[in-house]
């Protein structure tokens, strides 16, 4: 499989100023795969990997103190290698297990910038809360679950990867039904790698069906490990009920009927930090840069692939009969649009509403390109109400571009462009 974020390490790779990469994402989105990628294909030398979770006995090399050199000696005897600076790539693999080794990167940036180090590891974002994070020592790379235009590419569609790679003004607007399965498939398999590879090597829905209740699982176990600050039956109830909300600004009451709201957005701080669950801020679009105010946010799921399968529905209905209702369909549609914009913007999508009381409009999201604003809305069907759009652009002349994700027919009206949904991830 291909993943895009591959360019990004070659880039560090080759940086003059290079920093330890530190790969951060929820897990199971394929991080380690990733990494091991890398170092196998585009090094000169080896790959020395080590696994802090597995391997306790190392530990001790990083807890006695900060000086690298005696680090990189101490390893190279553990594990009978020698590292050779500048062509091998150390691979720190669940760092987390070993707060000691997150507290060193810093002096590998100051004291050994030749050694090309990359880490990884779960819910990072925790550990760092407990201790100092390295500003300007460490470079982050984010990783998500694959794009729908990963997700082709995995699939070897090799023309339909032609076109989401060409402008969509540049395409014969008469291909646009033959994305209709593959999206389709996109929508119940996801971007979970683990999910991809095996569609691709068994074309079997029923596993994958497996695979997301054991993936779905296992985030759910992870639950334990929050307890006592956060009561992991709260999480649970989160989880199941926010797949009906997705997409919804966030009344905490809904999520939860035997916790209190304040237990119930600990308990939503808790998933997005973990990365379940993402948020998108409501900001003001009058000038730059966006500001939000940080009390008003939506929420949406890791994976569509994931929401689909916590939500109970038959994958049979969406791909054979291609029924759903029109509420789940756009509930699904949104979050589709959500994921790959997410993955494109790293994390800076947000959304507009009106904030005054009695107010109800609304703009699915907004973005930052090339220093302008662009709002953008999502439509499942061919056809639907633009009234809050209209009256963000007639309300806000600074901005000179809309975007609208539909089935409809693509063109421009005015300031509003209309894009088939499936270059979402290319807008």
């Amino acid at each position: 499989m291909v993943r895009e974020k591959i360019y990004d390490l070659i880039a560090w790779k080759d940086k003059s100023t290079r920093k330890p990469l530190l790969v951060n994402g929820a897990r199971q989105v394929g991080k380690s795969w990733l990494i091991r990628h890398f170092g196998l294909t585009n090094f000169k030398g080896k790959l020395i990997e080590i696994n802090l979770e597995k391997s306790k006995n190392l530990h001790i090399i990083f807890q006695a103190d900060f000086d690298v050199k005696r680090i990189i000696f101490e390893l190279n005897l553990a594990l009978n290698t020698s590292i050779v600076l500048g062509e091998d790539l150390l691979f720190i693999d669940e760092i987390q297990a070993c707060p000691e080794a997150l507290g060193s990167l810093r002096y590998f940036f100051e004291d050994m910038p030749n050694l090309h180090v990359i880490v990884a590891g779960s819910l990072l974002d925790f550990e760092f809360r407990n201790q100092p994070f390295p500003v300007g020592r460490v470079e982050i790379m984010n990783l998500y679950p694959m794009t729908f235009y990963e997700f082709l590419k995995a699939r070897n569609k090799k023309n339909l990867i032609q076109l989401l790679e060409s402008s969509y003004d540049e395409v014969p607007e008469t291909v646009n039904h033959f994305f209709e399965d593959d999206f389709m498939l996109y929508l119940i398999i996801g971007g979970m790698p683990e999910c991809v590879k095996y569609f691709v090597e068994t074309n079997d829905l029923l596993g994958v069906k497996n695979i997301q209740d054991d993936l779905l699982y296992s985030y759910e176990q992870d639950f334990k490990k929050y307890q006592p600050n956060i009561n992991s039956d709260c999480l649970l109830d989160i989880l199941e009920n926010g797949t009906k909300y997705i997409g919804n600004q966030i009344i905490y009451t809904k999520l939860s009927q035997r916790f209190t709201s304040p237990t119930v957005k600990k308990g939503v701080d808790v998933l997005r930090t973990d990365r379940l669950l993402y948020s998108v801020q409501n900001v003001s679009v009058g000038s730059l840069p966006l500001t939000s105010s940080g009390k008003q946010f939506k929420l949406f799921f890791l994976d569509v692939g994931l929401l689909l399968r916590k939500s109970n529905l038959d994958y049979q209905n969406l791909y054979l009969k291609k029924e759903l209702s029109a509420a789940f369909k756009g509930m699904l549609s949104e979050q589709f649009v959500a994921q790959q914009l997410i993955a494109q913007t790293e994390q800076k999508t947000f959304y507009w509403a009106r904030t005054e009381s009695g107010a109800s409009s609304e703009v699915d999201f907004v973005i930052l390109k090339n220093n302008k604003i662009i709002p953008i809305e999502v439509k499942s069907g061919k056809s639907g109400s633009l009234k809050s759009l209209h009256y963000l652009l007639d309300n806000n002349l600074n901005i000179e571009k809309a975007i609208v994700f539909s089935e409809a027919k693509r063109g421009k009206n005015e300031k509003i462009e209309f894009i088939p949904i499936y270059w979402a991830g290319k807008c």
